[in-house]
């Protein structure tokens, strides 16, 4: 077993050097990594004495793998001048490469890079600081440039991607490549060209950054108040912007997490219900009009649950929540689950009661890993508690 010059440790230091990243951009850039020296453990004068068969073993060891060895002459007390290994050199990226077994990975980069940087020379600041995007995307170079091609001739083209005609390359490759194509065409498009306040890539992140079409968000709704229906409609599905241009004289909104349970919320004089659907609760965030209404927000008693509301008041400031107090708790604990989520998040937008709540919850207090989800709260105690809240 190596202990002293030890084969594996050399490799693997290696093999760090390489996957860092250090070695590309060196190449890219022209640099002096090499001769490149991987120091050897500095012996003490205890392991020649204690340990020499051993040394000369794995020494021995070390010259059969060709590597070239830079010496040191060390003055022990005891054992006078010994000449001991002190480091591995290599000289260039070739050895290097070699003894790694990456010299044909090496090349298909080094072809890649070439016509890359032919292409488009500007890329050349993407793949220092990324040099193994060049591999990671190694079959499909050809198919991104025409993607790229496409947008720096067609800036802003206002179409869905499945409206994209592209010469050898069809739509899924699109959409299966949004994160490589992002970092392309940000470089490689003009700041005219591309909406750089688009920070991520979810919630068609790319559609909105690269002026495509995508689908926008609908919002669905039910008017409690049958004297406040829309042409003799109480159930409807808009999509958001035409949601932002309603005038209602609604001034009750409930905003419900789960869908059976807004389909079902009781009939009440000038309310409506906004099904909320989780996290897609940031969707109606820029609804304007929101503001000027009564809002409630009713989600399961799980951190989820709490997350959300906190989400939403993010946006609306004078949010209540309902049913998702001790009360509600203590009369149907009988029905809780397992909460899957263990994640545990600081909620800043949360009153104290809710805090107290969210902070039982953390603690296991109701029970380990409580949930309640509100499908399991009976409707006749909503019936009954909905008039506990000032409308």
């Amino acid at each position: 077993m190596d202990k002293f010059y030890n084969k594996k440790e050399i490799l693997l230091k290696a093999q760090k050097i390489y996957s860092s990243g250090k070695f590309y951009r060196d190449y890219i850039e022209d640099g002096n990594l090499f001769p490149l020296e991987i120091k050897l453990k500095i012996l003490k004068e205890s392991n020649l004495r204690e340990n020499f068969s051993i040394l000369l073993s794995e020494l021995s060891s070390l010259k059969k793998e060709n590597l070239e060895l830079c010496y040191r002459e060390f003055n022990f007390k005891s054992i006078g001048k010994q000449k001991l290994p002190i480091a591995v050199n290599f000289r260039d990226a070739e050895s290097f490469l070699k003894y790694i077994f990456k010299f044909d990975e090496f090349e298909l980069f080094k072809n890649s890079y070439k016509k890359i940087v032919t292409k488009y020379s500007c890329l050349k600041e993407i793949i220092v600081k990324k040099p193994f995007l060049v591999l990671e995307s190694i079959d499909i170079w050809d198919e991104l440039f025409l993607v790229c091609d496409f947008f720096i001739n067609n800036p802003k083209p206002n179409i869905y991607v499945r409206e994209l005609s592209i010469s050898g390359v069809d739509t899924k490759f699109i959409e299966r490549n949004k994160k490589v194509l992002d970092m392309l065409l940000s470089t490689l498009l003009d700041i005219g060209s591309l909406d750089g306040s688009v920070s991520s890539l979810s919630n068609f992140g790319f559609e909105k950054k690269y002026f495509l079409k995508y689908p926008i968000p609908l919002v669905r709704f039910r008017i409690l108040d049958d004297a406040q229906k829309l042409c003799g409609l109480s159930d409807l599905c808009v999509t958001i912007e035409e949601f932002k241009e309603l005038t209602l004289a609604i001034e009750n909104i409930f905003i419900i997490e789960n869908k059976i349970t807004t389909l079902s919320f009781p009939a009440l004089k000038n309310s409506m219900v906004i099904f909320g659907s989780g996290y897609g609760v940031e969707s109606i965030k820029d609804v304007k009009w929101l503001n000027s209404k009564k809002l409630f927000y009713w989600g399961d008693i799980d951190r989820d649950g709490f997350a959300i509301l906190s989400q939403a008041r993010a946006y609306f400031k004078h949010l209540r929540s309902i049913f998702m107090d001790e009360q509600t708790i203590e009369s149907f604990a009988i029905y809780s689950t397992k909460d899957s989520d263990k994640y545990k998040r600081e909620l800043p937008n949360l009153v104290s009661d809710e805090l107290v709540v969210y902070d039982k919850l953390q603690n296991d207090y109701y029970g380990t890993d409580f949930r309640l989800e509100q499908e399991k709260i009976h409707f006749d105690y909503v019936m009954e508690r909905l008039n506990d809240y000032t409308f």
